[in-house]
């Protein structure tokens, strides 16, 4: 089971995107997928579940509760 919702603005710094997504899986499994498809779109580990490409920060924030897992993607302006 999946689900999402987004929401995209753009501000005088740049775009905003916020996304969620659920599904049955685990946070390590979220991690590794991510930390290893995201250089492939050009995105930089910075952190954990910080990414830095040109000017936008991607910080995944996670939720694991029992047999599901929910991921919130949120695309800023990076800092200065």
């Amino acid at each position: 089971e999946r689900s999402g919702n987004a929401m995209v603005f753009d501000s005088p710094a740049g775009r905003v995107v916020e996304a969620e997504a659920s599904g049955a899986t685990s946070r390590a499994e979220v991690l590794a997928f991510y930390a290893a498809t995201l250089p492939e779109l050009g995105w930089r580990r910075q952190g954990e579940t910080t990414f830095v490409r040109e000017r936008e920060t991607l910080t995944l924030e996670i939720d694991e509760g029992p047999g599901q897992v929910v991921v919130r993607f949120v695309v800023s302006p990076a800092g200065p």
